[in-house]
């Protein structure tokens, strides 16, 4: 699963609430045709390469994936549309208040380190790094019309339109993003947005003055097409990798994704899905 993410799953406290609860009240009869995954296409390869683990020792177990965005998948979690609910960021209140009223009882699992990639296409020989202040001010809302030249940004870049492209609102990368980068949730208005991870990606590679943001495992996964810059934190430009994100050189650039648990429909599901759902936790 580290090709996704960098992976170690948090073993100590994050499944203690749920291990608690499925080992005290046994599954009743299947009430469910099978578990269901909704939410983050971040989180989804984790939880698919999981399944490819778990099926060797299981034969014909079965897993029904929507990746539909964080956004979406928190709000089937608090209708009991999902077990599983993955997100690329923490629940928000309001969401968790939704969750309570309708008496949906839920586990948090973090499930991995994440880092926020900057992209630009294999075709710019010219940007290689940014300062931290620098891609704040390329995704600025206060930017959009007064900052639209590369030149603008650093003295010896190119005089290039600027093309600032990444996921849609609906994904929680989106907000993690825009939140590191303390622009309170928004992002400049010619920002390009995409339903899909490699949607960005393929419009980088086409677009020399392009750059975007997306999930580590994403963007290593369309390394011919595009690559990873340099953000300057302070002491020099870092890459992500897991070592440097593992060590918290990549700043406010890295995060924690999760895996939300709707207990009470685990509770009603089949026990193979409860024991899938334990072995994510392995």
């Amino acid at each position: 699963m580290s090709q996704f993410l960098f992976v170690k799953f948090f073993r100590q406290y994050s499944l203690a609430l749920l291990a608690f609860l499925v080992t005290t009240f046994a599954p009743v009869a299947s009430v469910q045709a099978q578990l269901k995954y909704a939410g983050s296409d971040t989180v989804e390869p984790v939880v698919s390469a999981a399944l490819v683990a778990y099926v060797r020792g299981h034969p014909g177990y079965k897993l029904q994936i929507q990746s539909t965005g964080t956004s979406v998948g928190m709000r089937d979690l608090c209708a009991g549309r999902t077990q599983l609910a993955g997100a690329s960021r923490p629940i928000k209140p309001d969401e968790a208040k939704i969750c309570g009223a309708a008496g949906i009882q839920f586990s948090e699992i973090p499930v991995a380190l994440d880092a926020l990639s900057l992209v630009v296409s294999n075709k710019n020989t010219w940007l290689k790094d940014l300062t931290f202040a620098e891609l704040r001010t390329v995704f600025d809302p206060a930017s959009s019309g007064n900052v639209t030249s590369w030149k603008q940004v650093r003295a010896g870049f190119p005089d290039a339109p600027i093309r600032p492209a990444g996921p849609d609102i609906k994904h929680g990368t989106f907000g993690s993003f825009s939140d590191s980068m303390d622009l309170k949730g928004f992002i400049r208005s010619d920002f390009k947005d995409f339903p899909q991870h490699y949607k960005t990606g393929r419009y980088v590679a086409d677009t020399v003055g392009a750059i975007g943001f997306m999930p580590f495992g994403e963007a290593t996964s369309m390394a011919s097409d595009i690559r990873m810059i340099g953000i300057d934190f302070g002491a020099g430009p870092v890459i992500p990798s897991a070592k440097e994100v593992a060590a918290g050189k990549y700043d406010k650039l890295s995060r924690t994704v999760y895996l939300y648990v709707n207990v009470p429909m685990l509770l009603k599901a089949d026990p193979g899905d409860v024991e899938f759902t334990k072995f994510l936790g392995d």
